[in-house]
């Protein structure tokens, strides 16, 4: 049988893989740290877990409309309206079973065969592979995040780029200045973007998080806003995510959605309409502060460790360390994992070899022992 070159041209994730080896080591009886999480370790909160239960009680467990329950698409839509001071209505809004597939569908209906499509280093896992999945190609430029990398991609013809602040896997946030002269460079192209704002509500620092659309709030008409309820609320197994972008654009991924999956689980949906409403930001907050706190624990324990250098994360719940002397950072996670039961996630999978990322959607105990553990590992590695 002969299958699909395009499919079996992807790379599995990374991310998705080493977390299934520590569950199936610890599961074996190994002693096993990990910090490989891309998701928090706090249950979903009980006014969001009771609407999910009212939906089941009250019957709403039939098909929806494919692109989601009218009532969560305005609840989102006037959400982003009043964050952005951008007019969305619903039908700018697709919930999608989990924002990675509308991420998915968003790509997909926005390329043709052989386009290029910018993806800033680091890039979060999938973004490559979705891209070739749908038969484009995948660009990165030099630089992290650089508007002449931009201008210089658009004149070489990519098509769009992708962005996502605070970052997967570094936790970056950009300054002001950078990120208004990332828009200005957008906008002297007809390049589209798609903007990854899953961890927009999990900023550390002062002020709220910026976006190109608080800058140039005209490029609204070639941008797609993604995000959804996983990692602000707790909710990553409930699958459900969205993206807001111009009606065609979005009536497009409604296409695809309905000749895919068609709707997202709509007991989901009613659950994730409590937590757009704000019926558990209470919870939230909380959340949000020990996030905060373990931020400044990690970054703590690591700032004694020889052999690492980091940036402080400003965002989301990951620290991304530089190697010494370490040039195939996928080979470091397995002899760490199997000398140390320390599992991280190598740089590779995010196009920066020599790194490593460690989550702090962890406990405080496993925070310490992790980095306790990696100490360990380094100081026999360098010292031997």
């Amino acid at each position: 049988m002969k299958y699909s070159r395009d499919i079996m041209s992807l790379s599995p994730s990374a991310t998705l893989q080493l977390s299934a080896k520590a569950k199936e080591l610890k599961s074996s009886g190994r002693d096993i740290v990990s910090l490989t999480a891309g998701q928090p370790d706090f249950p979903t909160p009980v006014p969001i877990a009771e609407a999910g239960i009212k939906a089941i009680l009250d019957g709403k467990t039939g098909y929806t409309a494919s692109t989601g329950i009218l009532e969560l698409r305005e609840a989102v839509a006037e959400s982003y309206s009043r964050r952005r001071k951008i007019e969305w209505k619903a039908e700018n809004v697709v919930v999608s079973c989990g924002a990675k597939h509308d991420l998915a569908n968003l790509i997909r209906s926005a390329v043709n065969p052989r386009d290029r499509v910018l993806l800033p280093r680091p890039y979060w896992v999938s973004y490559p592979e979705m891209v070739k999945a749908s038969g484009a190609i995948p660009v990165f430029p030099e630089k992290c995040i650089d508007p002449a990398e931009i201008l210089k991609a658009a004149d070489q013809g990519a098509v769009g780029l992708l962005l996502n602040y605070p970052s997967n896997p570094s936790g970056f946030v950009p300054f002001d200045d950078q990120m208004r002269d990332i828009a200005d460079a957008i906008a002297a192209t007809d390049m589209w973007v798609i903007t990854d704002d899953i961890y927009e509500d999990l900023v550390y620092v002062e002020g709220a998080a910026l976006h190109i659309l608080d800058h140039r709030p005209e490029l609204s008409e070639r941008t797609a806003v993604v995000s959804g309820v996983s990692k602000t609320y707790s909710m990553t197994g409930w699958r459900i995510g969205y993206s807001l972008a111009n009606t065609e654009w979005s009536r497009l991924c409604g296409i695809l959605q309905a000749h895919s999956t068609s709707n997202p689980c709509s007991i989901s949906q009613w659950a994730a309409l409590a937590a757009v409403e704000g019926k558990a930001d209470k919870e939230k907050g909380e959340m949000y502060r020990s996030f905060r706190n373990r931020r400044d624990l990690i970054c703590s324990l690591l700032s004694d460790v020889e052999s690492v250098q980091f940036e402080r994360p400003d965002g989301a719940f990951y620290v991304f360390p530089r190697l010494a002397d370490e040039a195939d950072s996928a080979r470091f996670c397995s002899e760490l994992l199997e000398e140390e039961g320390l599992a991280v996630i190598p740089g590779s999978a995010f196009g920066a070899e020599g790194y490593i990322r460690l989550s702090f959607a962890a406990s405080d105990d496993d925070i310490r022992e992790g980095v306790t553990r990696l100490d360990r590992f380094l100081r026999r590695r360098y010292n031997a």
